[in-house]
């Protein structure tokens, strides 16, 4: 049996040491996201490539994976793309209905295409980056950077009346995408994402094993991608979400030496 095993490995590796592998992707977007207002006629997004060789561009979107009919069209769908050259991608609404008392989000896809190697045993990788496009209707209450403000906060019990879940719920028109959420100051990081309008998401909790008050710090994503500051919410228990008051973190205290400077 060992004797196979060993076998097994040994022909894995050199089939791995006949190939080639390519070098990191080389074709860059220039955003986090791409945000298409009601009014606007077109959103775009540039792309380079950064690499040596050239690449041919294949771009599209979703509403998920797996629901590639949407009422938004990209162009050029495909193209070819030279060294250190760059490309507009652009994004339009086509015939279809989108609700237009919140957001609605999909998905830009784009995936570079290597040329076909001269040379033989070269494996080559088609590599596919995919971002948020959210459409952003024009009437819509509030501001984006305000929605973060309205969230409401509870900790329930779990599926069953077991442990314990964090809901967090969303009554803002606009999608609040988060980057984390720290539990009582790490007892627990959750890997959240996104919390839709008017809706609600819920995460287990394993730092607590049963409905309990908690300390959660947060930060989230602005319309341009960047961070916002951290903020930090005392969240009570209950079966839905309230809204609570959330404040800044205060920056950590200077070490010894630095405070001494």
């Amino acid at each position: 049996m060992c004797s196979n095993n060993r076998r097994r490995w040994a022909f894995a590796i050199l089939l791995m040491l006949g190939f080639q592998w390519p070098a990191a992707a080389g074709v860059m977007l220039g955003g986090t996201r791409v945000i298409l207002g009601e009014k606007d006629r077109e959103a775009s997004i540039p792309v380079k490539n950064t690499g040596t060789s050239p690449y041919v561009v294949q771009a599209w979107i979703d509403a998920g994976e797996g629901r590639n009919k949407t009422p938004l069209i990209v162009t050029p769908p495909l193209s070819r793309l030279d060294p250190g050259m760059e490309n507009i991608l652009r994004i339009m609404r086509v015939a279809g209905d989108l609700p237009a008392d919140r957001e609605s989000v999909f998905w830009l896809n784009v995936k570079e295409i290597p040329e076909k190697s001269k040379e033989e045993n070269v494996l080559q990788i088609a590599v596919r980056s995919r971002i948020k496009l959210f459409y952003r209707p024009a009437k819509l209450a509030g501001k984006p950077e305000e929605s973060r403000a309205q969230l409401k906060w509870a900790v329930g019990a779990g599926a069953q009346g077991q442990g314990a879940v964090l809901k967090v719920g969303n009554p803002s028109a606009y999608h609040v995408t988060f980057t984390a959420l720290n539990v009582n100051g790490g007892q627990q990081l959750i890997n959240a994402d996104m919390v839709p309008p008017f809706g609600e998401m819920a995460y287990p909790l394993s730092a607590v094993k049963t409905p309990q008050a908690i300390q959660v710090d947060f930060t989230t994503l602005n319309d341009y991608g960047g961070e916002t500051p951290e903020e930090r919410v005392q969240v009570p228990a209950g079966a839905e979400p309230v809204a609570v008051k959330a404040e800044l973190v205060p920056p950590p205290a200077p070490s010894g030496d630095a405070a001494k400077r």
